[in-house]
């Protein structure tokens, strides 16, 4: 008996030494792999040895979008545990082209994102929206460098950068946004039942001429009678057209009214197209994003920034260890947010049901510097 308890003991040590030899070799392997080892340290690596990460925004730092998707970023990255200052680099670009959006322009700091790629020669750029597509990725698609992107509203075939949504291939991947049009509508509809007839008012940027060209083929298709929809870069026909349909519509639909300018070609800010647009339209109106819910629009189920940030993110995280971004499908982050306005819904004699206010993301004030309550 003592002979054959001696015999297991034997067998149960060497077993435990080789899981312990296995484990150190794959947390060798991890460190050396992701700059990273496997969570029993978190004393920082040297400068020289952490990974660089850029994330290459189209417009600017202020703008609220990009706030959310650069917390979706940070947080995605820490759940795989990439910490900046700890095992990684991340630094930050703006393009600046909703501002500033000549031609010209867009040129010129698409230049200056690729010198700063080719010079800091990262490990992987996260890369928001189309202008960040269009001018430096697609550009960039033979460089060998790693692209995740997000925030595209384009299809991504048009950029010529990947060999289908399936199956990317190469070096680039990433996550399309879609406006969530259906479940919007069927919640205005919620708080406006008499809203049946919508009119459509956008500026003339990249980002919004895909997601109203999309919401038109959707909204044929749902049967939701759509009727006028209006592009515009001038911020006097944009108020023209605001008052032109407060007869002939029951809800107005914003999507994006950053890159509009004023007669003499001066840039208008979102906040002031946003707040005149509010204060003279009696219309219950509703949008895609959260900051424009925030701004003083009655209702959305929003693409959320910081989802889009933190699946980007996680990929991003994959490629650092190693992984190729065309292994990746293009994907399509599902859960939207919803949010509520309830000053917007006073102005307009709205009352705001219970079951929605429990659940929703609720903004009680018009205006972009307010903290949201759940």
């Amino acid at each position: 008996m003592l002979a054959r308890m001696q015999e297991i003991w034997v067998v149960v040590i060497a077993v435990s030494f080789l899981l312990l030899s296995c484990n150190a070799a794959y947390s060798a392997e991890q460190t050396e792999s992701t700059g990273f080892s496997s969570g029993y340290s978190d004393k920082p690596l040297a400068v020289k040895d952490r990974k660089r990460v850029l994330v290459l925004h189209s417009y600017h730092p202020e703008y609220v979008w990009l706030k959310d998707v650069n917390k979706g970023i940070l947080s995605g990255l820490a759940e795989e545990r990439f910490k900046p200052n700890k095992n990684i680099t991340v630094e930050y670009f703006y393009m600046d082209t909703k501002r500033k959006s000549s031609e010209e322009w867009k040129l010129k700091i698409a230049n200056e994102a690729m010198e700063k790629i080719n010079n800091w020669q990262p490990h992987v750029v996260i890369a928001t929206d189309d202008n960040a597509q269009k001018y430096v990725v697609a550009k960039m698609k033979n460089s060998g460098v790693n692209f995740v992107f997000l925030g595209v509203n384009a299809d991504p075939m048009d950029y010529n950068y990947i060999n289908s949504s399936d199956n990317p291939g190469g070096t680039i991947t990433g996550s399309i946004e879609r406006a969530r049009f259906e479940q919007s509508y069927r919640l205005l509809q919620r708080l406006s039942p008499g809203a049946r007839r919508i009119a459509i008012v956008c500026d003339d940027g990249p980002t919004g001429a895909s997601v109203v060209n999309r919401v038109l083929a959707m909204a044929e298709n749902l049967n939701i009678e759509v009727v006028e929809s209006r592009r515009t870069g001038n911020f006097s026909e944009w108020k023209r057209y605001v008052r032109s349909v407060q007869h002939s519509a029951d809800a107005l639909l914003v999507v994006v009214y950053h890159t509009l300018k004023d007669d003499k070609g001066n840039s208008v800010s979102g906040d002031e197209v946003l707040n005149w647009t509010i204060n003279n339209s009696k219309l219950p109106d509703f949008g895609f994003w959260s900051w424009a819910v925030e701004g003083g629009l009655l209702c959305s189920e929003a693409i959320s920034g910081y989802q889009q940030g933190h699946y980007a993110a996680t990929v991003a995280a994959y490629v650092l260890m190693g992984q190729s971004p065309g292994d990746f499908p293009v994907d399509k982050p599902q859960r939207g947010e919803l949010c509520i306005n309830l000053a917007r819904a006073k102005m307009l004699g709205i009352e705001i049901p219970a079951d929605i206010q429990r659940t929703a993301t609720v903004y009680n004030k018009i205006g972009s510097e307010q903290k949201p309550t759940k």
